[in-house]
């Protein structure tokens, strides 16, 4: 079972509750009437994943620090996992494809970066 590191978990306790609500119901996710919202953040982490898988990640130029600072086994599961190339660059040229297609209101995109070390760590483990 996956589960926010304690570091993790300190730096996303902050997200807004309104926020995690959208970005659960945006990966298909029925949030429930009582929200822990680290416990919601850690549901969310699988979806996003799987949500990659089938439309891609919203990255940009801005991402490539949180991206190069994973650790290179950590980026490579989420490439592997998104079909795509390792290497930084070309992880921002596929995401920037997919930003472009994404609204601007979308907490995927406007959380992902917050997520990115979770999200390939997780695409790490579950291999």
């Amino acid at each position: 079972m996956f589960a926010l590191t304690d570091g993790e978990s300190q730096l996303l306790g902050f997200v807004p509750v309104d926020d995690l609500v959208d970005l659960a119901t945006e990966l298909d996710m029925a949030p429930p009437q009582d929200i822990d919202r680290l416990g919601l953040l850690t549901e969310c982490i699988p979806r996003l994943l799987e949500h990659g898988r089938r439309h891609g990640l919203p990255l940009s130029k801005y991402d490539a620090d949180d991206l190069g600072e994973l650790p290179q086994d950590h980026r490579q599961a989420l490439a592997s996992a998104l079909g795509w190339d390792s290497d930084v660059p070309s992880m921002i040229k596929a995401g920037a494809k997919v930003y472009k297609r994404t609204s601007s209101r979308s907490q995927v995109a406007l959380l992902l970066p917050s997520l990115l070390k979770p999200l390939a760590r997780y695409a790490f483990e579950s291999r």
